[in-house]
């Protein structure tokens, strides 16, 4: 459990409290109650800061991936060769994945509308459009809850795909008119290799190695 140091700021405190939480429980079974009580303060503290659950939670992803995706953009604007930018993102999106695994979970499965019908659809250039695959479509507030998460997702994918494209442009990869596409197709993989065959103890080196190979290589012998 977070020891919650008093020297913490009630905005610190809620959001570790949080964290916890959601880490253990998942987005549809935490509450706020359990919350309150980790982070020793009142509910009308919580409103106060964070107005409601959901928004509590986005904060929460919001201030775990502004330095995530900073490491991220460091390794896009580095000198090193295109595989060994590849390799590096890799390595920190396996690490990032499975240090916050029930939270981007949370992310992959509740608020992509996926178990509700909904599909996320995005063109060549990223722009994002909501079908609906069954049931209800979404209402306009739910489908702009969509988007905020699918932008924190979607800005990883920015930058695996301006990495892509710089191999594109060394010679080294083919080129596509939907890198976009393909960009979220490997993010999306890499995700779900952490989320259903992660071992405790995973070499994300030796992994991101194979990825690489696989991806530049193929099956050849």
């Amino acid at each position: 459990m977070v020891n919650m140091e008093q020297t913490l700021s009630k905005e610190e405190r809620i959001l570790l409290a949080a964290e916890q939480v959601f880490s253990r429980k998942g987005y549809t079974l935490a509450t706020l109650d359990e919350i309150i009580k980790i982070a020793d303060t009142g509910k009308g503290t919580v409103y106060k800061y964070y107005k409601n659950k959901e928004n509590l939670f986005y904060t929460l992803v919001q201030k775990k991936n502004e330095p995530f995706l900073e490491k991220l953009k460091v390794i896009e604007d580095s000198e090193q060769s295109f595989s060994g930018k590849l390799r590096d993102y890799i390595i920190e999106m396996l690490k990032f994945t499975s240090d916050n695994l029930v939270i981007l979970q949370v992310l992959f499965f509740d608020f992509s509308g996926a178990n509700r019908g909904w599909q996320i659809l995005t063109d060549k250039d990223g722009n994002f459009k909501v079908i609906s695959r069954w049931g209800n479509k979404p209402t306009a507030e739910e489908e702009e809850i969509l988007r905020k998460y699918f932008e924190i997702l979607h800005s990883h994918i920015i930058v695996l795909r301006y990495i892509l494209e710089e191999g594109v442009s060394r010679g080294e990869l083919k080129a596509h008119e939907q890198m976009n596409m393909w960009a979220g197709h490997l993010y999306g993989g890499l995700e779900m290799l952490v989320f259903h065959d992660m071992d405790e103890g995973m070499d994300f080196g030796h992994v991101a190695d194979v990825v690489v190979d696989r991806f530049m290589n193929g099956h050849k012998s």
